[in-house]
C-alpha cells in the first residue's frame, strides 16, 4: 500500500502537540523531526551576549526554526533517518555519519555542535534536563525509567522508547535520547592539536577546509606519559594557547598520534579556565559559551551553567571531532554537556552514532 504522506504528517503532528514534523528524503522515506523555534542569546543569559543564537543563523541568514531528528539515526538506503522505535545505527565514523545525513537531500545535515548547544542551553534555561539510557537500558538516576532493549544489544534501547523524561522538553514531542544510549557525532567543530576550528554560525554547508581557526585552545595540565597505552594525563584547560600536549603530536604527514594519553574532567561544568583565556576578547569567550565549550567566561568567574550535567574528555593532539551526550554505560558522566573531543574522524565504536537535522 502506498504511503499517504499527508495522513502520516498530520497524525504525527497532532499526536505530538504540533512539535514533531514528518519530512521526506530523496528516497521518499519519512524522518520524524522536532521543530525548535529560534531564540535570542540574552534570553538564556545576558552575559553570553545578545542577538539570535548562532544555531538559527546560516551563513548570515536568520532562520525562524531548525528541525532536529526526534530519535538517533538508523541507516536506510544510504541515508541517516530518524524513526521512532528503531535500534540506532552505531559503528559509524564521522565521515560516514555526515555523508548519510547529507544524503537525505537539500537542507539535511549531521546535527551540528551549534544546534546541540542551543538545545542544551534552552533546556537549562527552562529548568529541565532530560535523563536517558545511562545504565544499560535504564537511567542511573531513576532505575524505574527504562526503554525497550535493542534486539542486538540489550544495553541499548530502541529510539524514543523511554519515558518523556528522556526527551528534551519532558513531552512526547521532544527530542529523545540526547542523554545516553549512544554517543552522537556532531558536525561544525573540530580540534587540531588542541586548537578549535568551527564556522562562525550554523553554516552547515561550509567546507571543513574553510572553517576558521579560533583563538580558543584546549590545554592540558600534564604533558605526555609513556606510549604503552591509554592513561589520564591530567585535566583539560580552556586557554588562549597550548603549554602542554597530553601526547606528542605527530609531525605533519605522519601517522595519527593514536589513542594514547588524554585529559579528563568528570564534570564539564567544573572545567578549568586559565588566566590566558581571560585575555581573549569578550566576544570570543561568549562564543565559546554559546558553543557549550566553556562553562564560564573568566578563570575566577562563576559557572554559567552550574547544574548542567556531563563530563569532558580531550586529546589535544591530532585531529579530533566531537561526540556529545554519552552512552548506555556512562552513568553520571552522561548529560547535555558531555563532550568528547577524544577520537579521530575514522574512529568506529559500537557505542557511537548520529542524528540528522534539517534547515530550510
Amino acid at each position: 500500500m502506498a504511503l499517504n504522506k499527508d495522513t502520516l504528517f498530520n497524525a504525527v503532528l497532532a499526536a505530538t502537540g504540533g512539535k514533531v514534523y514528518v519530512k521526506y528524503n530523496v528516497n521518499g522515506d519519512p524522518l520524524y523531526m522536532v521543530r525548535i523555534p529560534k531564540f535570542n542569546i540574552e534570553h538564556i543569559d545576558a552575559s553570553l551576549g545578545s542577538g539570535v543564537h548562532p544555531a538559527f543563523v546560516v551563513d548570515g541568514v536568520i532562520k525562524n526554526e531548525i528541525f532536529i531528528g526526534a530519535c538517533q539515526a538508523i541507516f536506510e538506503k544510504g541515508c541517516a533517518i530518524s524513526i521512532p522505535g528503531q535500534s540506532p545505527k552505531t559503528s559509524v565514523n564521522f565521515d560516514q555519519a555526515k555523508t548519510a545525513c547529507v544524503a537525505n537531500g537539500p537542507g539535511f545535515h549531521l546535527m551540528t555542535n551549534w544546534e546541540w548547544a542551543a538545545i542544551a542551553l534552552w533546556c537549562v534555561k527552562n529548568g529541565f534536563q532530560p535523563r536517558g539510557n545511562t545504565s544499560s537500558g535504564k537511567s542511573h538516576e531513576a532505575a524505574y525509567e527504562t526503554g525497550t532493549p535493542a534486539p542486538e544489544n540489550a544495553a541499548k534501547i530502541l529510539g524514543g522508547s523511554g519515558p518523556v523524561s528522556w526527551r528534551h522538553d519532558n513531552s512526547v514531542g521532544g527530542v529523545a535520547d540526547l542523554v545516553g544510549n549512544v554517543w552522537e557525532w556532531n558536525d561544525g567543530l573540530k580540534s587540531v592539536d588542541g586548537r578549535l576550528y568551527f564556522p562562525s554560525d550554523n553554516n552547515f554547508t561550509q567546507p571543513e577546509t574553510q572553517w576558521p581557526a579560533s583563538s580558543i585552545y584546549l590545554d592540558a595540565s600534564a604533558g605526555p606519559g609513556d606510549r604503552s597505552g591509554e592513561a589520564n594525563s591530567g585535566t583539560p584547560i580552556l586557554s588562549n594557547a597550548i603549554t602542554k600536549h597530553s601526547e606528542t603530536p605527530t609531525p605533519a604527514g605522519g601517522a595519527d598520534a593514536g589513542y594514547f594519553d588524554y585529559t579528563y574532567n568528570g564534570a564539564w561544568k567544573s572545567a578549568t579556565v586559565s588566566a590566558g583565556f581571560d585575555s581573549l576578547p569578550l566576544a570570543v569567550r561568549q562564543q565559546a559559551a554559546q558553543l557549550l565549550i566553556t562553562p564560564k567566561l573568566t578563570a575566577g568567574g562563576t559557572p554559567l551553567f552550574d547544574n548542567i550535567k556531563g563530563g569532558l574528555w580531550v586529546r589535544n593532539y591530532g585531529e579530533r571531532f566531537p561526540r556529545r551526550g554519552g552512552d548506555w554505560g556512562c552513568g553520571a558522566y552522561a548529560g547535555l554537556a558531555s563532550l568528547s573531543l577524544y577520537y579521530a574522524r575514522s574512529t568506529v565504536y559500537t557505542n557511537g552514532g548520529c542524528r540528522p537535522a534539517f534547515i530550510l
